[in-house]
Order: C-alpha cells, then sequence, then structure tokens
C-alpha cells in the first residue's frame, strides 16, 4: 500500500506536489500558533501577554505604510512579468525596500520620543519594529519566488526550522531571563530575531547572486502598482488590529492580552473559510470567462452554510477553548467569541462578493468598502470602548465587516449593471440572508448557555453528528472544488 501512495505521489504533477506542500506549510505554522498559545499565557503575566498583542498589532500597520506592500499581489504580478529578468526584479525591489528602511527611520529619530509615546512601546522595541519590517520583506520575497518556481521542498525545510525556532528561542529566552527583563519585551525580541536573522541572509544571498540596487523600470512598477492598493490594505489591517490597540489604550493590556486570545480562538475558523475560498476562485473565475454560470449559486450556498455550521462549532466550545488558550485568567474573553466568531462568516461572504468584482478589475469598489468597514471600526471602537470595555470590540468588528458586506453587495449590483451579467447568476441573496440572521440568533442563544455546559455538548453532538453522517458528500464537494481547481490550472 506505502508502494502504491508513493507511486502516486511520484505521478502528480509538480504543481499539484507543490500546492499540496504549500498547504501544510500554512497549515503547520497555524498550527504551532494555537499550540504554543497555552504555553506563553501561563508563563507570560496578562499584561507581558498585552504587550506582545500589542506590538503585532503596530507591526502588521506600519508594514503596510513603510513597504507599499511590495510583497503583495503584485510581487507575483511582477514576477510573470519580468520572467526572464526575475532575480534582478527582486534584487532592485530589496533595494528599494532599503531606501524606504532608511527614511522611516530618519523620521523614528527625528520624532522619537512623540512615536514612543503614540504608539506605547520602548526604544528596543520600536528599534525591533524597524529591523523586522525591514528584514521581514526580503524572506518575503524569497518566500514567494520560491513558490512561483514550485520549490516546495526547500520552503518546506525553511517554514518547519522558521516556525518552530521562533516559539522555541522565546519559551528558551524567557527562562533564561535572570536581569529582571520584561517577560513580554524577551518574547518580541527572541521572536522577531529569528524573522531578522532570515531575512538579512536572504537579503544578502539575493544581492550576492544578482548585485542589483535601483533599476528604473522595476522601481516605478512596483511604486505605481503598489500605492494605489495602499489604503485597501491597511484598510484590512486596521479592522483586524485596531480593536488590540485601542484597548491598549483606553483600558490596558491585560484586557488586550484577554481579547487577543479570544480573537486567536474565533479566527482560527478564517483559516477553512479561506481555503475555501482559495478552491473555488479558479472554477467561479473559468464559469465566468466561458459565461457558464450553472451551480455558482449553488456552491456559494453549501459554502456559506459550511463556513455557519463551524463557527456554531466553535462558539459552543468558546468557554473550553478559553480555558485550554489561556487559563482562568483569560476565560472572561468567552464573551467577546460570538461576535467575533461571527465576523469570520462575514469575511467569507464580503470575500465571494469581492472575487466578483475583482474578476471585472472594480479594485476600486473593493478598496472603498475596505475603508468603510476600517473607519467605522475605529469610529465605534473610539467611542464604545472607554463605555463597556474590551468586550465592546468584538461587537464593533462584526459591524464593521457587516457594513462591508452591505457596501460590497451594492458594489456588486453596480458591477453586475455595468457588466451586462445577472446578480442572480452568482448569489441566492435570501439564502446568504437566512443562513447569517440564523446564524447570528443561533450564537446569542448559545452566549445565553454557556454556563449549562451540558446543554452546549448536546447541540455540539448533533451538530457534529450531522457533520460525520454527511462526511462523505462534505468530502467528496472540496475534492471536487480541488479537482476543478487543477483543471483549470492545466
Amino acid at each position: 500500500m506505502l508502494a502504491k501512495l508513493k507511486d502516486k505521489y511520484i505521478s502528480l504533477p509538480l504543481p499539484v506536489k507543490a500546492a499540496a506542500f504549500f498547504v501544510f506549510c500554512g497549515v503547520f505554522k497555524d498550527a504551532i500558533d494555537v499550540l504554543v498559545t497555552p504555553l506563553f499565557t501561563r508563563i507570560l503575566t496578562t499584561e507581558e501577554y498585552g504587550l506582545f498583542n500589542v506590538y503585532n498589532s503596530w507591526y502588521q500597520i506600519f508594514r503596510i505604510v513603510a513597504t507599499l506592500s511590495l510583497f503583495g499581489e503584485s510581487f507575483e504580478v511582477g514576477l510573470a512579468r519580468f520572467d526572464e529578468k526575475r532575480n534582478q526584479f527582486v534584487s532592485a525591489l530589496q533595494g528599494l525596500m532599503t531606501v524606504l528602511f532608511f527614511f522611516w527611520a530618519s523620521i523614528y529619530l527625528i520624532f522619537h520620543h512623540q512615536i514612543e509615546q503614540l504608539m506605547g512601546l520602548s526604544s528596543v522595541l520600536m528599534v525591533c519594529l524597524l529591523l523586522q519590517v525591514m528584514f521581514s520583506v526580503p524572506y518575503m520575497f524569497w518566500l514567494k519566488k520560491n513558490k512561483y518556481e514550485y520549490k516546495y521542498k526547500l520552503i518546506t525545510i525553511f517554514t518547519i526550522i522558521y516556525t518552530v525556532l521562533q516559539p522555541f528561542l522565546s519559551l528558551l529566552f524567557i527562562k533564561l531571563n535572570s536581569f529582571g527583563w520584561d517577560n513580554g519585551e524577551v518574547r518580541i525580541i527572541a521572536s522577531v530575531g529569528v524573522q531578522i536573522v532570515f531575512g538579512f541572509v536572504v537579503f544578502i544571498i539575493q544581492f550576492v547572486k544578482t548585485p542589483v540596487f535601483y533599476k528604473k523600470e522595476f522601481w516605478k512598477f512596483a511604486v505605481m502598482t503598489n500605492i494605489p492598493l495602499v489604503p485597501h490594505f491597511l484598510s484590512q489591517t486596521l479592522l483586524n488590529q485596531s480593536d488590540k490597540i485601542m484597548i491598549d489604550m483606553f483600558v490596558g493590556k491585560s484586557e488586550t492580552a484577554v481579547y487577543g486570545v479570544a480573537h486567536s480562538a474565533a479566527f482560527v475558523i478564517l483559516m477553512v473559510a479561506t481555503n475555501l475560498n482559495s478552491a473555488f476562485i479558479p472554477w467561479l473565475y473559468e464559469k465566468i470567462k466561458k459565461e457558464k454560470f450553472d451551480g455558482i449559486k449553488n456552491t456559494v450556498n453549501i459554502i456559506v452554510l459550511f463556513v455557519a455550521v463551524t463557527v456554531t462549532l466553535l462558539v459552543l466550545v468558546a468557554p473550553e477553548a478559553m480555558l485550554i488558550l489561556g487559563g482562568e485568567k483569560y476565560y472572561e474573553g468567552i464573551w467577546t467569541i460570538p461576535s467575533l466568531a461571527y465576523s469570520v462568516l462575514l469575511i467569507l461572504i464580503y470575500t465571494l462578493f469581492a472575487n466578483i468584482e475583482l474578476y471585472y478589475s472594480k479594485n476600486i469598489y473593493v478598496m472603498i468598502s475596505s475603508l468603510i468597514g476600517a473607519a467605522s471600526n475605529i469610529i465605534l471602537n473610539w467611542l464604545l470602548i472607554p463605555q463597556f470595555g474590551y468586550i465592546a470590540a468584538g461587537y464593533t468588528t462584526a459591524i464593521g465587516y457587516l457594513l462591508m458586506c452591505i457596501s460590497h453587495y451594492f458594489f456588486l449590483m453596480l458591477t453586475c449593471k455595468q457588466e451586462k451579467v445577472k446578480m442572480s447568476n452568482f448569489f441566492d441573496v435570501r439564502m446568504i440572508l437566512l443562513i447569517c440572521a440564523a446564524l447570528a440568533g443561533v450564537c446569542v442563544l448559545i452566549a445565553f448557555v454557556y454556563h449549562l455546559a451540558i446543554v452546549r455538548y448536546l447541540i455540539f453532538a448533533v451538530v457534529a453528528a450531522v457533520l460525520i453522517i454527511k462526511r462523505k458528500s462534505i468530502i467528496a464537494f472540496y475534492k471536487g472544488m480541488k479537482k476543478k481547481n487543477s483543471n483549470v490550472s492545466e
């Protein structure tokens, strides 16, 4: 049997092998992040763990602004466009990133007191932040270039080492910390140190291999392509990260830590939604290209329903999830999980809407919707967190994503009108609304029975039993989507 499996694996096309290993790398990284969370929540105080969350939130935001998202989707476009000059393109973008780094480093040196006060980070952490931003980009370039070239073995090895080394060194340095340093800072420095070293090594190798610092053609392409997308990427990042920063500003780092653990628990489901959408997109675009719309609407309904059921299962076990991930001191975070988990369904829905807009090159609609979601989230956080504490942030997040869904819906109608296609070809809006309304009601009801463990377990068992009974249909559906994906790629 093993020999047959080996022969079957060897016979697989290179893109299929690579795709399987890339999925493994993503799942492996997410799994390690979840597995090490209980260790750090018990070793660190809530304030120290909160500092780690605040730092990561600032990093995610600053990375978009400081790098112009050079590592984003446009990078793959550049790899394809400059196929014969690929190494020169990568090396030149490293040069552009170096210029951007020194620009922002100069800004920090001039206004470091004001910046540190605004961000609530020490000088040491600000230096870490700048270096992390600088050297994470070359690593992303290396990663995406090797993915583009299907070098899955190299990527898999590096991903495993990189992913395991970060928490291991963090735990080791915390254990060896006998100088009275803040353990939250120690964890950040150890984790970021791994990224900096990997990024620096890749930066040097790439530059030595192809010593191109500046080339007008590549710099112009990168700047002109990325600057219009910065508001979109920044809006998405703000919607995901501003909660933790504003909780830190208005309430404190301990509350930020509790919210951060709940956010991590709830957004585990996002991996499911993302994988389903990734499998769906190539098939969808091929159907649109051939103007064969049969099956699209029903497939969307199945994807939305499956994610809604997954959200239900997570919300049912939220108390146990918080105890496992954080322990008693994080337990009260259960009250944010229903709203945060519900947000994952809304993310899926607006993404499905955006798929159509992007196909018809309506990028401006996607950007406007993202701005609406981010702005509403920040305003609501500013008004409600001081009044109701960090629990309000879960609901402001859901409202932000809901407004994005509504905005995308109206832009989708406009897109369909402009492109002279029927919206009903793609979506059964009534069914989607019914699923959303049902899930909202389910989340509220489950929250009321959090203290009745037997009731929750019974509901969980029933839902799980239905999924087990229907498992063959679910697996067949997903395999069918992946097969259609492979056929489209070929």
